[in-house]
Parts: C-alpha cells; sequence; structure tokens
C-alpha cells in the first residue's frame, strides 16, 4: 500500500518532550502513514528513535527549523507532510482526520494547538495564551488574514514544487528564537491563489515550557514576530514604518482602556494586564527596529 501522509516531527534536543510525541502518534499508525523524525540538534535523540520500528530517523545537519522541514520534504514517501511540533501531543484522532482531509484532496490545511501544562499551570495563565483557537472566525477554507500554525500543518508535495520550499532565513535555529517561515510560505500560497483549509478537529497539546511562564518571554517572543515580519516586508519601508508607529499607538491606547480597568476584577492579574497591553507594542518595535536596520 502506498504512503498517503508523512508526518515530520523536526527536534531539537527535546528527548523527553520528543518520547511523548511519539508515543501519541505511535498508536495512529497504519499502511498509508509514516512517521519521520528530522533530528536538527546534536544526534542526543538517536538512541530513543532507535526504540521504535515504526519511526523513520533523519539527521539534518544544518542548523535551523527550516532547513529541518526541508529536509522532510526530500525524505518522505508520502504525498502530504503533515509537521507537528516535537513539543506537542497529538490527540488520539488527529491522524484520521488528516487522512480524511487528503481523501478531500485538500492541498494544504491544519488545526487547532490547546496549552499542554506538562510543566504546571500558573493562576494567572489564560488558555488563549497557549492556544491559536482565537485566530480562526470558523472551520473551512481561511480568508488571506488568517494563518495557519507551523506546529500543526499538513502539505501536499506539490505544493513546494509549485511555490518552493521553507525560507531557511527565517524561523527557530538553534537555541535563537525566530519565526515567520510558516506565514512567508502562506503569503507565497496566497499570491499563487492555493487555497488554506482550517480544521477545528485536528488538534494537538503544545507544552507550556517553563520560559515562557512569564511575561516577559510573550514581550520577547513578539518583537521577535515582529523582526521576522520585516524580513519578508513589501513596499516602501519609510512608509511601513510610519503605519506601524501610527497604528501601534491607537491600538496600545485601546488597550490601555479596555484591559486596565480588568485589574479591579477577579482572575486578572498583573501579568495579564502587561502582556495584554505590551505584546503587541513589541512586536511593533520588533518591526520597525528591523526595518530600520535594513535602511541603515
Amino acid at each position: 500500500m502506498s504512503i498517503t501522509l508523512t508526518i515530520a516531527i523536526c527536534t531539537f534536543n527535546r528527548e523527553e518532550l520528543l518520547k511523548h510525541c511519539i508515543e501519541s502518534l505511535i498508536p495512529q499508525l497504519n499502511d498509508s502513514v509514516e512517521l519521520l523524525v528530522i533530528d536538527n540538534g546534536t544526534a542526543k535523540v538517536h538512541n530513543l528513535i532507535s526504540q521504535y520500528a515504526s519511526v523513520k530517523y533523519v539527521s539534518e545537519a544544518n542548523t535551523g527549523l527550516s532547513y529541518a522541514r526541508n529536509r522532510a520534504i526530500i525524505e518522505a514517501n508520502g504525498n502530504w507532510i503533515m509537521y507537528i511540533d516535537d513539543d506537542a501531543k497529538s490527540d488520539k484522532n488527529l491522524v484520521k482526520i488528516a487522512l480524511k482531509q487528503c481523501k478531500a484532496n485538500n492541498k494544504v490545511f491544519g488545526g487547532v494547538y490547546y496549552p499542554w501544562y506538562h510543566y504546571g499551570e500558573p493562576k494567572w495563565y489564560k488558555q488563549e495564551y497557549g492556544s491559536n483557537a482565537h485566530n480562526f472566525m470558523t472551520t473551512g477554507n481561511l480568508p488571506n488574514d488568517e494563518f495557519l500554525s507551523g506546529g500543526i500543518m499538513c502539505i501536499h508535495k506539490d505544493i513546494f514544487d509549485q511555490i518552493g520550499p521553507f525560507n531557511t532565513e527565517l524561523g527557530m535555529s538553534g537555541n535563537k528564537t525566530g519565526y515567520g517561515e510558516e506565514s512567508e510560505l502562506q503569503e507565497r500560497m496566497i499570491n499563487n491563489n492555493i487555497p488554506r483549509v482550517y480544521d477545528s478537529s485536528l488538534i494537538i497539546h503544545h507544552v507550556v515550557a517553563p520560559y515562557k511562564l512569564n511575561a516577559n518571554w510573550f514581550l520577547k517572543s513578539n518583537k521577535s514576530r515582529g523582526e521576522d515580519m520585516a524580513k519578508y516586508q513589501t513596499g516602501n519601508k519609510l512608509i511601513n514604518i510610519v503605519k506601524q508607529l501610527v497604528v501601534g499607538s491607537i491600538v496600545f491606547s485601546k488597550d490601555l482602556i479596555v484591559f486596565t480597568p480588568k485589574l479591579l476584577g477577579k482572575g486578572y492579574y498583573i501579568t495579564n494586564w502587561k502582556i495584554d497591553i505590551l505584546r503587541k507594542v513589541h512586536k511593533r518595535i520588533g518591526f520597525i527596529s528591523q526595518t530600520i536596520r535594513q535602511i541603515l
């Protein structure tokens, strides 16, 4: 039987979490599905993978998530490649639902992730901080202003032939935080009129890592997102800076008015307030600072 779906897990030195990820997927495998691990670290996970006869292991020497994802395109035997983060657990019906989307011949589709509190849940932590569910209006074809998460996204290999692979200048690289590679890829899909489908029943549970359990991480990560957005921006850079300054000022003022009174109620903490009013600002700070570096 030919392989329909390759599940690709790109990993960087996360043996413990990777083990949870693999073991959530193995019971769902069948003759039409293969499980592929792309090791982008220091081969620490090789001994772990050797315990699973049904898992294919490949090492990618070039450091960077985009390099690992592109290596999966080469190594995959399936027509579709479903990328899943190595620090996530699969819902028990994930593969069945993915195969249903493949059967419907949806060339690009993705799902939702919810928080997995493997390391505990602070009282101030809101589920929306660890989920992308609020990013989508409804299940089905996405409008151009909504984007699938790279941590649970499936792409037919023909799409890469049409628009090219992931941009290796964007995304995580070793211990360096980076974003934007899946958004930039989807921008190319949009420009080529390739439909993207969101399925809310395609579910993973993404770990809330200890280093994410503070407000400063949210601000730092959003600044990095802004920097990566600036790397593939179009149009006049000076005009883009002005737009970000104007829109950012309006958004900040609005959020300040909306969220500050919540401090007087129950279940809303100063950490929530800091995240809610400053993370959008930091994304624009990242965009502007990166654009200025490009101009200079």
